[in-house]
C-alpha cells in the first residue's frame, strides 16, 4: 500500500499548462461554509494530465452540486502547508487524496456549463437531499448532526467543540461511521429477518443481511472502516454459507489490502490506521478473557464491554496522542454508558429518515431522538467533569508511535508464548524511547516569540517555560480555546499548560511581557502592528525605533509611508493580507527587508534579542 501510495503520488503539471487557460471538469465534492465554497474537482482537459484539483470561492451559489460540469480561467498553485511549527502536514494530506494542486478565485469566475453525474456523484446528492431534510426537520442541531454523521457518514457537519469533547470522553468514534456502527447495523438487520430461519431459509438470511451492509458501505461513501467492517462481515458470513472455517486475522488482512489494492493512498489515513490498529488488537487479546467468564450473561456482557474498551485504548493511546495531543483515562466508562444505546439510536434514525423522505413528521420520534442525544452529551459532559477524566497537551513523536507499537507487539507474544526475553526487548525498546524523548526536550526551546501564518489574523506568541502570552493585533474574535485547537501540536511539544490570551483593546504588562496594543516589547524585541490602529496618526518628529513591523490585513498603505514614520529592520507581511503584490514589490525596490508569511510561513525568533536605546 505505502508503494502504491507513491507510485499513484499525483504528477506535476507543466507551468504554461497551469495558468491562463481555461479549464474544465467535474465536480466530484462540494462542501460550503458561510461565505464560501470548497470543491473536489476531477479535470477533464484534454491538455492536461489525468488530475484532481481543489477549488475555494469567495462567495457561495447554492445551486451547485456533485456531478456539474464547471469550466474556470485557470491560476493553480501547487498545494503547501501553512509553516506554523508543530501544524498537520495538510500539503501531504491532500497529495495522498490526489490533490497537488489548489486555486482560490470569485465564485462569480466558475462557471457551469452542464451536468454529468457518475455513480458516485449521484448517491453524493442523494446523501444531501436526505441531509437537507435532517436539517430542516425539527429535532435540536446536536441530533440532527449526529443523525447526518452516523446514518449518512457525513461527520464533516459536528462542529469542533463537540468533536473535541467526545475526544476527551474516549468516544469519538461514534462521531463518524466505523465498523461499530456496519456491526449494530448488521446485527439490527439479521435480528428483523429472524422469520427466515423458522423457514429453513438461514443462507439466505446471511446473503441479505450482507448484500444490505454492503449496500450501506456504497451508499456512505465507502471509507476505510466501513469497508474493513463490511468484508470482515462477509467473510464470516462466506464461513457459514460455504461451511469453511473464519479466521478473524486472515478477514482483517484481506478488508485492508481489498482497500489499499483500490485507494493506497489510504494507509496515511487517521481513520485507516486507528480502525485496523483497534480491530487487531482486539483479535490478539480476544481468548485472554476466556477464563475470567461468569454463569450470569448480563455480567460476561459488562466485562466484554469493558476488556474491548481497554483493549481499544491501549491499542490507540498513542496514535491518538500523537495526532490529537489527547489521551482519554475514562473512554472505559464512556463506552459503558454510551454503546448500549446507540443501536436505539440508529434504529430510530434509520425510521426517522424514512419518515422525513415520505414527507411526513412524528413528534414522538423526535422527542425520542432528542432524548437519547441528551443522554449520550450528558454523558459526555459529565466524563469530561472527573478529576483526571483526559490529559491534554500530550506530544508523542513519529518515533514514539513506532516504539509502542513494538513494545505492544512484544507484550503480545511475550503473553503467549512466557518467553522472558521479549519481556527484555520491550524494556531495551522501552529505554530507547525514553532516551529520545529526552533528546526531542533538550533540543525544544523553552523561551521564544512566535509569528504564526493565518488565513483570517495574524497571531503573536510568547512563550516561557510552560506559559504563553498571545497577542492577536488583527482584532480578530479569536479566543484561546480555538487558538489552543488550531495550534495544539505546538503547545503540546513546548509543554505550555497556561495561556493568556490579549486581544481587542486589552493591555498586558508583566515582569517579561509588555502587550499594548497597537505595539508590544516580547524578549527584549519592539514590535508593532500596523493596520486601522494609533501608528497612522504619528508625525516624522515622532519617529520611534521598533525592531519588527506587523503589516496586517487592515492595512493599505505603502511600504514608504512606514519608513517616513519609523526605524525598523523588518517588515512581517501578514498571510491574511489580500492583494500585497504591490507593498512586496516596493519593498524590493526600496530595499527594505521583508518576511511574507504565506511564503515563508511562520517567524520563530528563539534567541534573546539585545535591546537597542530608542
Amino acid at each position: 500500500g505505502w508503494l502504491c501510495a507513491i507510485i499513484h503520488s499525483p504528477a506535476r503539471l507543466d507551468n504554461s499548462l497551469q495558468t491562463g487557460q481555461v479549464v474544465a471538469g467535474r465536480i466530484v465534492d462540494l462542501e460550503y461554509t458561510d461565505f464560501s465554497m470548497r470543491m473536489t474537482i476531477d479535470v477533464l482537459d484534454d491538455e492536461l494530465p489525468s488530475c484532481r484539483v481543489l477549488l475555494s470561492t469567495r462567495g457561495c451559489d447554492y445551486t451547485m452540486r456533485a456531478g456539474d460540469l464547471v469550466a474556470w480561467q485557470a491560476d493553480l498553485r501547487e498545494v503547501g502547508n501553512m509553516g506554523n511549527p508543530g501544524e498537520m502536514d495538510y500539503k501531504a494530506y491532500l497529495i495522498h487524496q490526489g490533490i497537488r494542486y489548489q486555486q482560490h478565485l470569485p465564485v462569480g469566475q466558475i462557471k457551469r456549463v452542464d451536468h454529468s453525474p457518475t455513480f458516485k456523484t449521484r448517491m453524493a446528492e442523494v446523501r444531501r437531499g436526505l441531509r437537507l431534510g435532517v436539517f430542516q426537520s425539527r429535532l435540536s442541531v446536536g441530533a440532527q448532526q449526529f443523525v447526518a454523521a452516523l446514518l449518512l457518514g457525513d461527520s464533516r457537519i459536528i462542529d469542533k467543540t463537540t468533536r473535541q469533547e467526545f475526544s476527551a470522553a474516549g468516544i469519538a468514534h461514534v462521531l463518524a461511521l466505523s465498523g461499530l456502527h456496519v456491526g449494530f447495523i448488521a446485527l439490527i438487520i439479521w435480528w428483523l429477518l429472524f422469520p427466515l430461519d423458522y423457514m429453513r431459509l438461514k443462507k439466505l438470511r446471511l446473503v441479505i443481511t450482507l448484500v444490505a451492509i454492503a449496500a450501506f458501505a456504497i451508499f456512505t461513501g465507502l471509507s476505510p472502516s466501513v469497508i474493513r467492517a463490511t468484508v470482515m462481515i462477509g467473510m464470516v458470513f462466506a464461513s457459514f454459507i460455504f461451511y469453511r472455517r473464519s479466521m478473524s486475522m486472515n478477514a482483517l488482512a484481506l478488508a485492508a489490502l481489498m482497500i489499499l489494492v483500490f485507494s493506497p493512498s489510504s494507509i496515511y489515513s487517521v481513520g485507516f490506521q486507528l480502525s485496523f490498529v483497534t480491530v487487531g488488537a482486539v483479535l490478539m487479546f480476544a481468548r485472554l478473557p476466556e477464563s475470567l467468564t461468569s454463569r450470569h450473561k448480563w455480567l460476561n456482557a459488562i466485562a466484554s464491554t469493558a476488556f474491548t474498551s481497554l483493549v481499544a485504548m491501549l491499542a490507540t493511546v498513542a496514535l491518538s496522542a500523537h495526532y490529537f495531543h489527547t489521551v482519554s483515562l475514562m473512554s472505559v466508562v464512556s463506552n459503558l454508558l454510551v454503546l448500549p444505546v446507540l443501536p436505539l439510536f440508529m434504529v430510530m434514525g434509520a425510521l426517522f429518515l424514512l419518515v422525513t423522505s415520505a414527507g411526513m413528521h412524528w413528534p414522538l420520534l423526535d422527542s425520542a431522538l432528542d432524548a437519547t442525544y441528551g443522554y449520550i452529551r450528558w454523558v459526555v459532559t459529565a466524563v469530561n467533569s472527573l478529576p483526571l477524566s483526559h490529559v491534554t497537551g500530550v506530544y508523542v513523536s513519529t518515533f514514539g508511535v513506532i516504539a509502542y507499537f513494538v513494545i505492544m507487539a512484544l507484550v503480545v507474544i511475550w503473553i503467549y508464548r512466557r518467553s522472558y526475553r521479549y519481556l527484555l526487548w520491550a524494556g531495551c525498546v522501552l529505554a530507547l524511547l525514553l532516551a529520545h524523548s529526552l533528546w526531542i526536550e533538550a533540543r525544544t526551546p523553552r523561551q521564544g516569540v512566535v509569528i504564526f501564518n493565518a488565513f483570517t489574523s495574524t497571531p503573536v506568541l510568547y512563550h516561557e517555560g510552560d506559559r504563553a502570552w498571545v497577542w492577536v493585533p488583527d482584532e480578530e474574535d479569536t479566543d484561546s480555546a480555538t487558538f489552543s485547537r488550531y495550534y495544539a501540536g505546538f503547545l503540546a511539544r513546548h509543554g505550555i499548560d497556561e495561556l493568556q490570551f490579549v486581544s481587542g483593546g486589552d493591555s498586558l504588562r508583566t515582569d517579561h511581557v509588555l502587550i499594548k496594543p497597537d505595539h508590544a516589547v516580547l524578549m527584549g524585541r519592539r514590535i508593532l502592528a500596523v493596520g486601522s490602529g494609533r501608528w497612522k496618526h504619528m508625525t516624522t518628529d515622532q519617529r520611534l525605533r521598533v525592531d519588527d513591523i506587523i503589516v496586517t490585513k487592515r492595512y493599505h498603505g505603502t511600504a514608504a509611508k512606514l519608513q517616513e514614520l519609523y526605524r525598523f529592520d523588518r517588515l512581517v507581511v501578514s498571510g491574511a493580507l489580500q492583494d500585497k503584490a504591490t507593498l512586496l514589490h516596493e519593498c524590493d525596490s526600496l530595499e527594505i527587508p521583508v518576511h511574507d508569511l504565506a511564503t515563508h510561513g511562520a517567524l520563530v525568533m528563539t534567541e534573546q534579542a539585545p535591546t537597542r536605546p530608542r
